[in-house]
């Protein structure tokens, strides 16, 4: 056999397709022995991918590694990901047993560590390398997540939570994704509040989410917008502004909303239909934080009327009227009459639920 591919020592190594077979066959020469086993074309593209991202990440952050370790560490680090699945198939076929495929895992989870070891703050580079993983090996993908998650990155703890088998724990990843920002994690949260998914079911806390992720320009979450005020889930129906909300949805090519735009339009008159269809046209996305402050004053003004303080309509714009409801609840629960804040909101989540039961 020809080993001109490559040669290390006495070992020499050469890469031929597998006949019959869809792979590709590496061929081991040690000594007077002579070993093969065929590695997938899937496992070979799998770590030059994982590679690649990793040589990405150091392109595109320009790292000037302090010592020549540390480069050599990254550099370790790189080469492993790529050649590990690779390679691997250069074993002896009789060794591919439960054990031979615990030492490759632990092999990967070593490539990982120094990864990280080598870059702990490059956050993207950690979540594009987790993504190459995510259909391949979850739990190495999930690893690479949560230490991006960790360090705030909002995508990172969003594809967490998908990757998530307890509804629970999906909730608290989705949570840390949609208070850093993230618009899938939003809705996803307003998903699980609206139908106690993993969590106390609280339909106008859930609402609260969706309009956060809609005023940010997400089309699923406009449309559950529009659902929601039309069914009146947060006090009476607004189905006015629940038209605009579902026009902006289809704007944002959410096709589905055509149905609802049908059955409110025929309850309108021209004019109307044509101050929606003017007032969706007019839309532009909303910075985070106005989203988070209209949509918890819509909450709060639901939540004391609810409770029977005058709050005036639940249509999230702050005025006099919902300020002195905010202060009169705060002083009735043994709080300084102040703003709406935090805590407040937390009391106002409370007492609804002993409302709902």
């Amino acid at each position: 056999m020809n080993a001109t591919a490559g040669c290390f020592g006495k070992i020499g190594w050469a890469v031929h397709f597998c006949p019959g077979q869809t792979g590709v066959k590496s061929a081991l020469i040690a000594e007077n022995q002579q070993d093969t086993s065929c590695v997938s074309t899937g496992e070979m593209v799998r770590g030059l991918q994982v590679g690649t991202e990793m040589l990405k990440s150091l392109r595109a952050r320009r790292l000037a590694f302090g010592s020549a370790s540390a480069s050599a560490l990254a550099l370790t680090a790189i080469l492993t990901a790529i050649l590990t699945p690779i390679l691997g198939g250069c074993a002896p076929q009789a060794k591919t047993t439960a054990g031979g495929a615990a030492d490759a895992s632990a092999a990967q989870a070593t490539a990982q560590e120094t990864y990280l070891r080598a870059m702990p703050d490059d956050v993207e580079g950690q979540y594009k390398h987790a993504m190459v993983l995510r259909d391949t090996d979850a739990e190495q993908a999930s690893r690479l997540f949560e230490h991006a998650a960790l360090q705030g990155h909002g995508e990172s703890a969003y594809q967490l939570g998908l990757l998530q088998t307890d509804a629970k724990r999906r909730v608290e990843w989705y949570s840390m994704a949609a208070a850093i920002g993230q618009t899938d994690a939003q809705y996803a949260l307003g998903e699980a509040y609206l139908h106690g998914q993993g969590t106390a079911k609280e339909p106008a806390w859930g609402l609260s989410w969706f309009e956060r992720a809609a005023r940010a320009g997400h089309a699923r979450a406009q449309h559950a917008m529009g659902v929601a005020l039309m069914s009146g889930l947060s006090g009476p129906a607004m189905q006015e502004e629940a038209l605009v909300w579902l026009l902006i949805a289809k704007q944002n090519g959410f096709a589905d909303a055509d149905l609802m735009i049908g059955l409110l339009q025929a309850r309108f008159s021209p004019a109307v239909s044509r101050d929606a269809q003017e007032r969706a046209q007019a839309w532009t996305n909303e910075p985070a934080g106005d989203a988070e402050a209209r949509a918890t004053t819509r909450f709060a003004q639901y939540a004391l009327g609810r409770l029977g303080f005058d709050a005036g309509s639940a249509d999230g714009i702050r005025g006099d009227r919902t300020d002195q409801a905010v202060s009169a609840f705060r002083v009735s629960q043994g709080m300084n009459a102040g703003g709406l804040d935090g805590r407040t909101l937390d009391l106002l989540r409370e007492r609804l639920a002993v409302l709902a039961n």
